[in-house]
């Protein structure tokens, strides 16, 4: 997921669908929490591009808990304490992002390769 995309969900997540001046506020509050989630032992790779589910929903969670404070600040806030704790505990957030695996094309043989031939 692109830095973009992840405004647009966010923005989304906040029921504000007008492109306006507070975008920037969305923006800051996106790259505080992915510094945060780095902050707990995260390594960065996955913070670049965030699509892993659980590391989203964190960023989203700390947005909608952060962009307009109200009554309910308490339990949004404690669904991003939730989302942090869960991500500390897989240690797969501590090694680098895993990089997709290229496919490589197999050559089809040539017939010059071939031995034998008609009988």
């Amino acid at each position: 997921m692109t830095m973009k995309e992840l405004l647009k969900t966010a923005k989304i997540r906040i029921r504000k669908t007008a492109a306006d001046d507070l975008d920037s506020d969305v923006s800051r509050l996106i790259d505080a929490a992915l510094e945060d989630i780095k902050r707990i032992g995260v390594d960065p790779s996955w913070t670049e591009k965030p699509s892993d589910p659980l590391i989203v929903e964190a960023v989203l969670s700390y947005v909608k808990a952060n962009f307009s404070i109200t009554d309910q600040y308490p339990v949004l806030n404690g669904i991003y304490e939730t989302n942090l704790t869960k991500i500390k505990g897989a240690s797969k957030y501590k090694a680098p992002k895993p990089q997709p695996k290229r496919c490589r094309k197999k050559k089809a043989p040539t017939a010059a390769g071939q031995e034998g031939g008609e009988a």
